[in-house]
């Protein structure tokens, strides 16, 4: 966990609410409905939400935007020490930006099972890699449980409704 006895920092059931806020705000706007945080420190240096629509690129998720947000705002390719903070499980790609990128933990609050049917066909390769991934990665990776995890879905195929 972060921060056991700093009374400064925010929890990580602080910093996974407010990366599931912004996954509500970019699906009440219809966008895909993911938000994610690079901390380090008990500092949020950078976020991110889902932007591959509306920029017609592929790897513009949450986790990566905000990966690039951070590497820019510190002027560096290496963000050891640092967490990001996913209000979903990270796919593939995104946990292998994370890896590259020296982040030293992902936290996420909803399993990747909460998403519904975004209009994509689910491809079995890169289902069979995150789960690799996840098996690869041990205690670095970690679901935690946190209320209106499943909102940012429910609010998205409203919205998109």
């Amino acid at each position: 966990m972060t921060n056991t006895n700093d009374q400064n920092q925010p929890s990580d059931g602080e910093l996974l609410r407010e990366a599931i806020r912004l996954a509500l705000d970019n699906a009440a706007a219809g966008h895909p409905p993911f938000g994610a945080l690079v901390v380090r420190d008990g500092q949020v240096i950078a976020t991110g939400v889902n932007t591959a629509e509306q920029v017609s690129d592929p790897t513009a998720h949450a986790e990566i935007e905000a990966v690039r947000a951070a590497c820019r705002e510190l002027n560096t390719l290496d963000l050891s020490g640092a967490i990001v903070v996913s209000s979903c499980e990270p796919c593939a790609m995104c946990h292998t930006v994370c890896a590259v990128a020296g982040i030293t933990r992902i936290i996420y609050a909803a399993p990747k099972e909460f998403v519904p049917d975004l209009g994509g066909t689910p491809r079995p390769d890169l289902v069979e890699m995150q789960a690799v991934l996840r098996g690869l990665a041990g205690d670095s990776i970690q679901h935690i449980a946190t209320p209106g995890a499943d909102e940012p879905f429910t609010r998205f195929v409203e919205t998109i409704g």
